[in-house]
This record gives structure tokens, sequence and C-alpha cells, in this order.
């Protein structure tokens, strides 16, 4: 739900495998093992690590390699909301992209047992969107058409798209027409009623930070900062909970909610809807909108600037003195808002950025700061 601003078991031996905790060191071994798994590398939070989790495997020529089909049992019969089903994957895609089923199912432990991993406390119907990731790379579908019909697919930008002065009414136009493209294909990540479906998107991410794929946890947080921004958009109070009792404590994705929550007008839904958001969250978002920190600054693309005259000047977003005439400042590529020397160095210090909570111009999730805040990498490079 959104609220708008506008299979069985066959008897085959099993190793089972509790459902990892994504903030865990450690996986958990079988029972009876004296030795544990190896622990998985922890995803980077520090600006200068940024690093890229394992890729998916090419499947137009990994194919041909493929030979070992391992079954994941998923749910269990005596929960009605999640009865047993039974999914044989290949073993390759797995381990590839989750280093907790290289663990698994790579383990000492497995020796002697046909490959099989038991996913009691999970969800068949989010385990499958893991498999649709895991197979296509992405949580949209093809919809009828949309190879021979061009108005289906994202637009082909401006051979000179780079150069067109920002507030030029294509960007805009562009924006519009990718966005309209990418909603056609949303699929079931939508309500009959058009808005995201931002519980699944949770759910899915709490799986994949228990299987521990960076790569498709990343993906989520793109795809859900998409679904907000183009439908302007947020989660719903029960969204929350979901978000606070199921996701560890350091995820990203809480802090794209609550980015979201407090750049879009929120405090009228907050104040009037008729249900409970969860006490976390709130309490979380009154610090946020208090001290917003330092990516008030770093979601502008700052260049050198100096105005060349009083007419050309501007003040500063931080402590709105008047940049003189000459005095060297950066200002934003996109939203052309001005800083001055010392408000930039502050918002880089401990104490953080000083001024109030700016929700207007550039955001946080749009744009090329959306890996850099929100995105965690286990090796590799950043997202480009």
């Amino acid at each position: 739900m959104a609220v708008a601003l506008t299979g069985r078991s066959t008897g085959v031996p099993i190793t089972e495998i509790p459902s990892p905790n994504g903030s865990e060191t450690s996986l958990s071994t079988h029972q009876g093992q004296q030795d544990p798994l190896p622990s998985p590398p922890q995803p980077a939070r520090n600006r200068s690590r940024l690093r890229q989790s394992p890729s998916r495997l090419p499947l137009r020529t990994a194919f041909r390699n493929f030979s070992t089909p391992v079954e994941i049992i998923v749910g269990d019969d005596g929960d009605k909301s999640r009865l047993q089903t039974k999914y044989l994957v290949h073993k390759e895609l797995l381990t590839a992209a989750s280093p907790f089923f290289a663990a698994a199912l790579d383990g000492a432990f497995a020796e002697g047992l046909d490959q099989s991993v038991k996913l009691p406390e999970e969800k068949p119907e989010i385990f499958e969107w893991f498999l649709q990731w895991l197979y296509t790379g992405s949580l949209t579908i093809a919809q009828d058409g949309a190879f021979s019909n061009t108005a289906l697919s994202p637009p082909h930008p401006h051979p000179h798209h780079h150069l067109i002065p920002a507030d030029h009414p294509y960007h805009a136009h562009y924006a519009r027409a990718e966005a309209d493209a990418l909603a056609r294909t949303d699929g079931d990540l939508r309500n009959h009623q058009g808005s995201p479906k931002y519980f699944l998107l949770i759910d899915l991410y709490a799986l994949s930070d228990r299987l521990l794929t960076a790569q498709l946890s990343n993906h989520i947080l793109t795809t859900l900062a998409r679904l907000s921004e183009s439908t302007n958009s947020v989660p719903t109070p029960s969204d929350t909970f979901i978000l606070y009792d199921a996701i560890r404590d350091s995820s990203p994705l809480r802090t794209l909610v609550l980015d979201l929550f407090a750049y879009k007008k929120t405090d009228k839904l907050l104040e009037t809807h008729k249900d409970e958001w969860h006490p976390l969250f709130l309490r979380a978002l009154v610090v946020k909108l208090k001290r917003p920190g330092p990516e008030a600054v770093e979601r502008h693309s700052l260049e050198a600037w100096r105005p060349e005259s009083w007419s050309a000047s501007k003040s500063c977003e931080g402590c709105k003195e008047i940049l003189k005439p000459g005095v060297s400042a950066e200002k934003c590529l996109g939203c052309e808002k001005a800083f001055c020397g010392g408000c930039l160095k502050r918002s880089g210090g401990v104490q953080g950025w000083s001024g109030s909570m700016d929700t207007s111009g550039c955001k946080p999730w749009v744009g090329r700061g959306l890996c850099w805040r929100y995105h965690e990498h286990l090796d590799g490079k950043a997202c480009r």
C-alpha cells in the first residue's frame, strides 16, 4: 500500500538453514555442526569505501555451464500464510548472487546429502520475487508490444543530452516520458489504482538482506525511490511497522524512507491519517527534521562559482548571508542554490549541517547521489 500526496516437500534429505539476520556477522550452522560457516563480508557505509556487490552471472553464456539444480523449500505448513513450497533453482545462480546460499550449498556440512535448503520462516510469494530478480536482473516485467511499440519503451536521450541547460523544458519532458515508459512495466509492483506496493518492496528487501544479496537490495532501494518520486507517494503507517519490526536498525532503507517523509509535504498526512504510525519511525523522523545531517548539502551537484556582480549574487542556503561579488563559493548545477565555504566546511564536520531542513530543489534519492547515500556494496566499485 502507499499513501499518495496527490508446492510441497518431497521427503528429500534437507539441510535446514534458519533464515539469517541481515545484522548478524555470521551465518547459522546446521544443527550438529561444530564449525561455523564463514562470516560474510559486511557492507561498508563510509563514502570512500563504497563497493559493488558480486554481479549476477551473464545468463546468455553462463547457461552453457549450469548443471546442478538445487531444491529450496520455502515456508511452513504450520502457518497458513506461508504454506511450504518447493523450488528447483540453478545452484550456480544462487551461489554467485548470495553469500548465504554459497555458504549453505558449498559448505562442508552438506557433504553426503542431496543439496536442499529449507527456509521455513520466509514467504513463498516474496521468494518468488527474489527468483524473478535472480533470473532476469529486474523487478519489472516486459509488456506486450514493448519491443514493437516505441511508446512503451524508455525514450532515447538527445545526443547532446548533457549540454542542454538544466532548466530547459526538454529535461522535464524526457523525465516524464521515461517515467511513463517505466510505469507500464511495473506490473504487480503497483495495485489496481496505480499506487506502489511499498509493503512488498520492504518485505523483499528484508529477504534480500537476510540472503546477503546486496545487489538486489540496492535495486529495491532504487525502485522504491523511483516509484515514490513518480507517484508523489510515501509508505503507509502499516508499512512503517514492517520497516521498523522486520528491517535491521542500520539499514539504508530506513534512511531512504525518512528522507522521503522529510523532503516531501507529509506533515498533514502524519497528522490526519487514521492509522497509527510506528513510534520508532515517528521518533526518528523528529530527529531527522531537527538535525537533517550533511546530506542537506551532499544531495547537490556543486561546482565552483563566484558572482560577477550584485545582480548575479545569491544568498548562501546555509547561513543566508549574501555572497559578495568576486568571492569564491559553490553553486548546484541542478537547482542553482549557492553555498559559502564556511557552510560547506561545517556540513562535512562532526556536527553536520547546521541549517534548517531544505525541502526544495535537489532531492537525495534523485540523480547520482542515490548510490552514495543509500546503496551498500560488498566488494568492487560503486554503481555508475
